[in-house]
């Protein structure tokens, strides 16, 4: 039996608010022949953490696409002169040289989009004719008031795995506490030996982060909408740098004052907040490793204690032994998750792309504006930029602050020190949005724009996963005890009952070389290298001005 995730999401997720089911919630399932997607969860995590990870999972691309078509026909309307009245903020003025100045416009074009955006990211699920997936979860598809319904749904938990397609962990520290939880990994890891690619571990702070930061870009670009045209991109201010900045000082002011801007008037202040997500997600990272790393199944707790001796019955027949699953946990499952975090960077990129969405939107306005009136140099700059500020710089700056959560030393972070990871974010986002904006004019030449584009592209590039990638994402392992790891890797597992006698046979042989104590290391450098330049430079500076 399978449900949909159209049921599973409705009224934000409500069947996550407890355990108990009735007749209802085994109704919302039916019998199926195949199972997309089997949910393995803690009831003990918060109902809402769930419901926001498996909407943003499974809605992120139809937002996407919706909000792209929005704007795409918010612009065509522009185009053919019947736009949609918005509120204007302002005309806006870039130094061309020593003797023009070109215009921009700027207005709250880039809203629409944004909520349609967050609309299809909530209610995608509800919208008709898009294709659900089918998923398991353990509330419908397992009877809840009739016992024997359901102790008999229990045993068989093993069938249910068998024709799912993938593994979903929705993981919080508590998942690995519960032993039917450990139980679902075992067998869907058994059934189909290899899950490498077929098992999705979901940190779930790791959504909330991603849609705290679209929250704050939205933000960052409706501040720069309001107060650039009344600030630095005022005709008062372009007039002062015609009459008082020498031209080959025009791009160093320009980067000042946008920096100064950026720093003080959009990114200190909520760099406080991004700086605890970054914190939190990072953490998380590390217990999830730890736990695997360090799993031992008398960790693992169960309401019933005749559950842990099925459980381990199981685990006995398909593994050899419960100390041989634990190896399994500690070094092929904690492979899979370190792979699958560090793949693509500290956080995936296309989380970060969706995240500035509203960069885009907001620089898709002033892009269209400038085509209207035959500004071809203008609104090339300005497609640069849109592209530069949405790909790479807020990619770079998030990049490095949640690695500038490792690398600070914990003394640090008391008192006054907690002040130093928000501030050094701040500068981060600062200097590469300055940086951005200041060659954002027909004054810089091509010469100078292309080359600081191709950088900002090629950082992203390494420090999202581009290095691990290329060296074709070795593991660096320590020396292990090589005769434990030739006695484990006898060990020939028995099928379950879930699986035909063929797939039990498939099953014997060897095991792969794990190590028994060696922790999994994930090749990282490229990426270490790409954050030295934007993180580590600041810590080292500052540890520089501590010693003297």
């Amino acid at each position: 039996r399978a449900t949909n995730m159209r049921l599973v999401l409705r009224r934000f997720g409500r069947i996550f608010r407890n355990s108990s089911g009735a007749a209802s919630t085994f109704d919302m399932s039916k019998p199926v022949e195949s199972i997309g997607k089997f949910i393995s969860h803690a009831w003990s995590t918060p109902g809402w953490l769930k419901t926001v990870a498996l909407m943003y999972h499974e809605n992120v691309c139809p937002a996407t696409v919706a909000a792209f078509a929005t704007a795409m026909c918010l612009a065509t309307l522009e185009f053919a002169g019947v736009g949609v009245p918005m509120p204007l903020v302002g005309p806006c003025y870039l130094v061309a040289d020593n003797n023009n100045l070109y215009q921009l416009r700027f207005d709250f074009s880039f809203v629409p989009p944004c909520l349609v955006f967050v609309l299809v990211l909530l209610l995608g699920h509800e919208i008709p004719g898009l294709a659900q997936t089918t998923c398991f979860l353990d509330k419908c598809c397992i009877h809840q008031t009739d016992q024997e319904k359901k102790l008999q749904g229990i045993r068989q938990l093993g069938g249910f795995l068998r024709v799912s397609q993938r593994m979903v962990i929705l993981w919080q520290p508590e998942y690995f506490t519960r032993l039917w939880c450990v139980y679902e990994l075992a067998a869907f890891h058994y059934i189909n030996f290899d899950v490498k690619g077929i098992v999705d571990i979901v940190p779930l702070k790791l959504p909330v982060l991603t849609l705290s930061l679209f929250c704050y870009h939205f933000l960052a670009s409706a501040v720069f909408a309001v107060l650039g045209p009344t600030l630095i991109l005022s005709e008062m201010h372009a007039t002062w740098i015609l009459e008082n900045i020498p031209e080959l000082w025009i791009l160093p002011w320009r980067f000042c004052t946008y920096f100064g801007f950026f720093f003080f008037g959009v990114h200190l202040i909520p760099g406080f907040v991004l700086w605890k997500f970054c914190q939190w997600h990072m953490e998380d990272r590390k217990m999830l490793l730890q736990q695997l790393r360090g799993f031992r199944m008398d960790m693992a707790g169960c309401e019933v204690e005749s559950d842990r001796e099925f459980i381990e019955g199981k685990l006995t027949a398909w593994f050899g032994g419960v100390a041989e699953f634990e190896l399994v946990v500690r070094n092929e499952v904690a492979e899979l998750a370190a792979r699958q975090l560090e793949d693509g960077g500290p956080i995936p990129w296309t989380m970060l792309f969706t995240a500035s969405l509203s960069h885009i939107f907001l620089w898709g306005t002033v892009v269209v504006d400038a085509v209207v009136r035959a500004e071809w140099l203008v609104a090339a700059h300005c497609v640069l930029a849109g592209i530069a500020l949405a790909c790479f710089t807020d990619a770079i700056a998030v990049g490095a602050g949640l690695r500038l959560t490792d690398r600070i030393p914990r003394r640090w972070q008391v008192g006054v020190g907690k002040l130093i990871g928000p501030i050094l974010l701040g500068l981060i986002f600062s200097l590469l949005n300055g940086i951005v904006m200041a060659t954002m004019t027909p004054a810089a030449p091509w010469f100078f724009v292309i080359p600081i584009y191709v950088v900002l592209g090629v950082l992203t590039w390494l420090m999202f996963g581009g290095w691990h990638r290329m060296s074709g994402g070795r593991a660096i392992r320590p020396s292990g005890t090589s005769e434990e790891q030739s006695e484990d890797s006898q060990h020939v597992p028995q099928g379950p009952d879930c699986c035909d006698q063929q797939h039990a046979q498939d099953r014997e042989g060897p095991q792969p070389d794990v190590d028994v104590e060696g922790p999994f290391i994930p090749d990282s450098q490229g990426q270490e290298l790409a954050g030295f330049f934007v993180g580590s430079a600041f810590v080292k500076a500052v540890e520089l001005h501590a010693a003297l």
